[in-house]
Parts: C-alpha cells; sequence; structure tokens
C-alpha cells in the first residue's frame, strides 16, 4: 500500500510523464500491429511515433526536475548559514601546526599559543557536552 501511494502521489505531481509513457507504448503497440501483417508504413509511423513520445516523456522528466531543483535552489540558499572564514583559517593553521609537532618540526611561540587556545576550548567543549549528557541523564530518573 505504502507503494501504491507514492505512485500515485508522483503522478499527481508529474501528470506529463504517465501520459507520455503512455503514448509511447501506444505507439509501439501500433508499431507492433503494422509488422505482425507487414504494413511496412504503419510500423514505420509507429516507431517515428515512439520516438517523438519517448522524446517528449524525457523532456517532461526534465522539465520537472530543473523546476524542482530552481525551487529547492531557492529554499537552499535561505536555509544556508553564513561561513565563518576566521574560524576557518584558524582551524587550518591550528591543523598546520599540530601536524608540525607530530612531525618533531620547530613551531613559531604564536602557533604554540593558538594550539594552546584550540586545546583550551575543545576542553571547555567537552566538559559543557558532559554536563549537558549527564544532567540529561539525571531528569529521567528524577521522575521515576
Amino acid at each position: 500500500m505504502f507503494g501504491e501511494s507514492k505512485i500515485v502521489k508522483k503522478m499527481k505531481e508529474e501528470p506529463l510523464v504517465p501520459l507520455g509513457v503512455g503514448a509511447t507504448v501506444c505507439a509501439l503497440l501500433y508499431a507492433a500491429w503494422g509488422l505482425h501483417y507487414k504494413n511496412i508504413q504503419q510500423a514505420q509511423r509507429g516507431m517515428r511515433g515512439r520516438v517523438i513520445m519517448q522524446g517528449l516523456t524525457v523532456c517532461a522528466l526534465v522539465g520537472y526536475g530543473v523546476f524542482r531543483n530552481k525551487d529547492a535552489g531557492q529554499d537552499a540558499q535561505s536555509n544556508m548559514r553564513p561561513i565563518n572564514w576566521d574560524k576557518l583559517e584558524r582551524e587550518a593553521q591550528e591543523a598546520e601546526a599540530m601536524d608540525s609537532l607530530a612531525k618533531g618540526k620547530q613551531v613559531s611561540p604564536a602557533m604554540e599559543k593558538l594550539i594552546a587556545q584550540a586545546k583550551k576550548e575543545r576542553e571547555e567543549k567537552a566538559k559543557s557536552i558532559i554536563a549537558k549528557s549527564i544532567f540529561v541523564q539525571e531528569v529521567p530518573e528524577s521522575k521515576k
């Protein structure tokens, strides 16, 4: 039943696609009928019609896709948060400094200060997460 409702929903959202598929099948059956009775002109018209109907169906699919992506693109842009370039730059410098420390290379005092600051921020963030998780665990116990 779930599959049926999804198909029906898609058919309502994109009515030209099922119509195109039906027209393509009709043109193919028309061509097959002509081949069966050895009517070459009918078979040719049916095959040409099939190609045209198939092309129109593909155009409908592409059109719906473009239309849907156009709407989704506008929604996505409104939901995007701004990029904090300073934070990204600081994290990149920190990663470079950590890599240099791991390889045993000399690190400048400014980089050492940056690494210490980053470690302190991570520790504070970890402590706040732990405190929140402890609080969340205590709430259900107190309700019992």
